[in-house]
């Protein structure tokens, strides 16, 4: 996972696309298609949220409308 914000940006846009719209994700399957990818996927899947390419509330997590607000 890149320290740097704009590696790490690229990243996760890559990611998020493994992510369909509209669909509502428990932390089990969110936890599953980012550990594909790589081993801490709790890292990436804080990320995600953090640069707002996805939401969650209790528990559920869905991933937010393009473009990105960043």
């Amino acid at each position: 996972i890149p320290a740097v914000d704009k590696k790490l940006l690229v990243i996760l846009k890559w990611l998020v696309d493994f992510f369909e719209y509209g669909r509502k994700y428990t932390e089990k399957e969110v936890n599953e298609v980012l550990s594909q990818h790589h081993q801490d996927f709790s890292t990436l899947r804080r990320e995600l949220i953090g640069n707002k390419l996805m939401e969650r509330e209790r528990g559920v997590y869905w991933r937010l409308a393009w473009p990105c607000p960043i």
